[in-house]
């Protein structure tokens, strides 16, 4: 019998299925109150609502845990990942994913767990060595001609990256070097992408996972990889997706960000930007230009305004003064004394006659006056 053929009423719709699973979880009394040990990954907080949610895994096995405000207020610890707890919690279906869950009751604290316990011991490790050092960061050069990224084949991210990258800044090659960002041969992988990547001659290298749960972030705190990265020819962005888990790839790193687009914007300047900055610069230039010009145009006109006045004062003072010597020249004038009733008398040689002394009688005398000359005589002349 095909399955077209049989009664539409004995077909489940997906909300149906998972409502029936649901409610054969909740009626089974062995799954009602269950105490369940591991340890805690991912953990999340709603900061409004108060609810908490995480994961509890083993070494084989993870289940996702819920918390709810109402049960968490009497919690006398701050949950966080790493932690190894005992949680007193049903087994529940959340319908809308079709996933079970845990609704946890309550959380009491085991101890730290052992992976976290060896990850703090490897961090401090390499802090005492100084591979976290800010002196040891290198300056990203966001004018590169060469750009390396290690990511998930395929992944997101790389399209992310790609697409950021070239939207700010086109004039720049992208090499990918595709490798596994988890699992468990991540750490090896990631390794052999990196040391292919330090063979090329690259401004910037980015190492990016994109999104995911903490409890996959392993490889990004392999011992071998993080010295490796530490050791690079290159800049390093790490952008291995989470705010709250740091990976030692990330602390190692030359630059952190949280997200492959923050990468690539960190990576390189944007062109239009610029662009944009440059043409806002020429006009606050020209502006100033401008300013400047009409400041030293209303300089010179005050100062010719200035200079005018000045050379005004000056002419008026050198005429006063030329009035002033032409007076006194034109008073020194024999021709202004004679035009007064005076006359001037010259020998035949054309000498001022000053004294009767200087005449003899028959000598020939020129006669000045105001309007001619007359030649005389001497026929007598007698002394005063």
């Amino acid at each position: 019998m095909k399955i077209s053929d049989m009664d539409e009423s004995l077909i489940y719709s997906v909300t149906q299925i998972n409502e029936y699973v649901k409610k054969v979880l909740k009626e089974d009394e062995n799954l009602r109150y269950v105490l369940v040990k591991g340890e805690v990954s991912n953990f999340k907080c709603q900061p409004k609502a108060g609810h908490m949610y995480f994961s509890l895994k083993d070494e084989e096995s993870l289940v996702n845990v819920t918390f709810f405000s109402m049960y968490n207020r009497t919690l006398d610890f701050t949950l966080q990942d790493g932690m190894e707890v005992v949680v007193l919690a049903s087994v529940d279906l959340y319908t809308a994913r079709g996933s079970y869950q845990l609704n946890a009751y309550q959380v009491e604290e085991v101890g730290t767990g052992k992976a976290l316990m060896e990850l703090e011991k490897l961090r401090k490790q390499l802090a005492s060595e100084g591979l976290f050092d800010p002196e040891r960061k290198r300056k990203i050069n966001t004018y590169p001609t060469r750009i390396g990224v290690i990511s998930g084949k395929g992944s997101a991210a790389i399209t992310d990256i790609t697409t950021n990258i070239y939207r700010r800044y086109k004039p720049v090659e992208i090499y990918f070097f595709p490798s596994q960002v988890q699992g468990e041969g991540a750490p090896k992988d990631l390794l052999r992408a990196f040391k292919l990547s330090q063979t090329y001659d690259l401004d910037t290298l980015i190492i990016s996972r994109g999104g995911g749960a903490s409890e996959d972030l392993g490889a990004f705190n392999d011992e071998a990889f993080v010295r490796a990265v530490a050791s690079s020819n290159c800049p390093v962005i790490a952008a291995v997706g989470h705010e709250i888990d740091v990976t030692l790839v990330e602390l190692v790193a030359d630059l952190r960000v949280s997200t492959p687009t923050g990468a690539a914007e960190a990576a390189v300047a944007d062109t239009q930007e610029i662009e944009q900055r440059l043409f806002d610069t020429s006009l606050k230039i020209k502006e100033v230009i401008s300013n400047k010009v009409d400041d030293i145009k209303a300089d010179l006109a005050f100062s010719k305004k200035q200079i005018s006045n000045i050379l005004t004062h000056k002419v008026e003072i050198i005429r006063e003064r030329f009035n002033s010597k032409k007076a006194l020249v034109e008073s020194l004038n024999p021709y202004g004394v004679i035009s007064r009733g005076y006359t001037i008398t010259y020998d035949k040689n054309g000498k001022v006659v000053k004294s009767v002394k200087n005449i003899n009688i028959n000598d020939e005398l020129i006669t000045v006056t105001s309007d001619g000359q007359v030649r005389s005589k001497v026929s007598d002349k007698k002394e005063r």
